[in-house]
């Protein structure tokens, strides 16, 4: 037997041993491999063995190829992308630059290692969200300074907001999402987070993720309200479809006691922030009469032509109203009373809240068994649920049967139909005008094209292709992006 190793690669050549000898070696090298998927032993044949091994490269800078085809490394998840690349990039650093941790990163990245052989050295930038753009501006450069830039990271997790300044140094990811289209469906992303990242027809960064605001109720509070809600107001309790319809029952829920405690609870709980405020407007302003491409030519701060605030109309201050009477039945009247912050990620979890509204990124963690802000099994009330319900579940962010008419000088509202709104939803005989992603912001994933090496490139971008064909509640600080998850079918399918 003849064994040479170098730094990037360890070779066992047998070509003058006998099949035995083979196998015996393969065997030993194999004698303990574990699936990542159910953590147990995998047995191995003597003819496996001895095929796998028959290869002369078998373990390359650590990652081991044979373990990884035989366990299917690469395609966790029931994935498809990283199929027939193991150990592809075996040896290759990744600096990755992000902001904000999230538990999904860790099992994510070694998942990543274990089919790639990459290491992605994960890095927060001190001081967070806050301190991000000025720490993509120093590590990429300057658009008015080509010769700017630390160049220390590989790649970055960035906001559309924070680009403008450094997207020149950026690398343009044209050519590989036309070459991965399969996989990216560049076109089901929401055209804002795609606008937010593309610079004179360069696209600069990946969207996957979008701080839209989405909306989840309590199934098994649902269930326990049925029969009191249509003995006390003559019509079934069902999820909402239109604003009012939740901020009503959010009214009518108020004041329950949901955990039998004797203590009054709440209806839909929230965290107070500018843009749950903007949710509650945007159904009403963005509707599409200007422009039917897909952007709406519209925006909901101030009038495109003349640049007055759009807030003395019937639309701003229908908006302002239905917030304000959300506030009222939520865990503000509570928290708020005693000094403390109204926080959702506080309230939730005591079980006292009938629903609730978050960015999706959290709302995984309002509604995952286990998750950091979910009501633990003693604060449900799991004995309502039904065989094979799940206590939370998720619904798009309601609409508006009202929209404001840009036809007329003072934007009046104006009841909603097929015409007035292109691309409403009729539902029970009423047509339904949502807003479910607007410009607000969203992560995106982005490559230095001005230092990083090329195999640094390559590695990360395989990563980020690999997370666009992950399901949404796998990715690190994900939430729903693409408008193919807020059709009811995958609305449906959410926790």
């Amino acid at each position: 037997m003849v064994a040479t190793s170098s730094p990037s690669q360890s070779v066992i050549r047998g070509s003058s041993m006998s099949m035995f000898q083979r196998w015996a070696i393969a065997a030993t090298a194999l004698l303990v491999v574990i699936n990542p998927v159910s953590g147990q032993e995998v047995g191995v044949s003597k003819e496996q063995c001895d095929e796998l091994y028959s290869a002369d490269a078998v373990v390359t800078s650590g990652c081991n190829k044979t373990a990884c085809e035989l366990n299917g490394y690469c395609t966790i998840h029931d994935t498809t992308y990283l199929q027939g690349k193991c150990c592809e990039h075996a040896g290759v650093n990744v600096n990755l630059l992000a902001f904000e941790p999230a538990g999904e990163w860790v099992p994510r990245l070694a998942e990543f290692k274990k089919c790639t052989g990459a290491n992605v050295l994960l890095t927060y930038v001190e001081g967070g969200e806050d301190n991000m753009a000025q720490a993509l501006l120093e590590d990429v450069g300057s658009n008015d300074d080509p010769n700017s830039g630390q160049g220390i990271y590989d790649a970055y997790i960035v906001q559309g907001p924070w680009v403008p300044q450094s997207y020149l140094g950026l690398k343009s990811l044209n050519n590989l999402i036309k070459a991965n289209q399969d996989v990216i469906r560049f076109d089901d992303i929401n055209s804002a987070s795609r606008a937010a990242v593309t610079y004179g027809g360069s696209v600069v960064a990946l969207p996957l993720d979008s701080d839209n605001i989405a909306a989840a109720y309590r199934q098994d509070l649902m269930n326990k309200y049925q029969e009191w809600y249509q003995d006390t107001y003559n019509e079934p309790l069902l999820p909402p479809n239109t604003i009012e319809e939740m901020v009503t029952i959010s009214e009518r829920i108020n004041g329950q006691d949901h955990d039998g405690d004797g203590v009054p609870d709440w209806g839909f709980c929230l965290t107070p922030q500018t843009n749950y405020f903007q949710a509650f407007l945007a159904p009403i302003f963005t509707v599409n009469q200007k422009d039917a491409s897909g952007s709406t030519g519209q925006n909901i701060f101030f009038d495109t032509d003349t640049f007055e605030p759009l807030i003395h109309n019937e639309g701003y201050k229908k908006a302002i109203e239905t917030y304000w009477r959300y506030l009222l039945a939520s865990n503000c009247q509570t928290q708020t009373a005693e000094g403390v912050k109204c926080d959702r990620k506080t309230a939730f979890p005591t079980g006292k809240c009938f629903g609730v509204i978050s960015m999706p990124g959290t709302m995984n963690n309002l509604l995952k068994e286990g998750g950091k802000y979910a009501p633990p099994p003693e604060k449900r009330q799991d004995q309502f649920l039904k065989e094979g319900e799940y206590f939370g579940r998720r619904i798009v962010f309601p609409g508006s049967t009202e929209v404001l008419n840009w036809d007329t000088k003072d934007y009046r509202l104006m009841k909603c139909t097929e015409k007035s709104c292109p691309r409403a939803r009729t539902i029970n005989g009423e047509v339904v005008n949502f807003s479910p992603f607007f410009a607000e912001g969203g992560e995106s994933y982005a490559i230095n094209g001005k230092q990083s090496k090329e195999t640094a490139v390559n590695a990360a971008w395989d990563l980020m292709a690999w997370f666009s064909e992950l399901d949404v509640n796998l990715v690190p600080l994900g939430g729903t992006y693409r408008k193919s998850q807020t059709t009811p079918e995958a609305m449906e399918a959410l926790a």
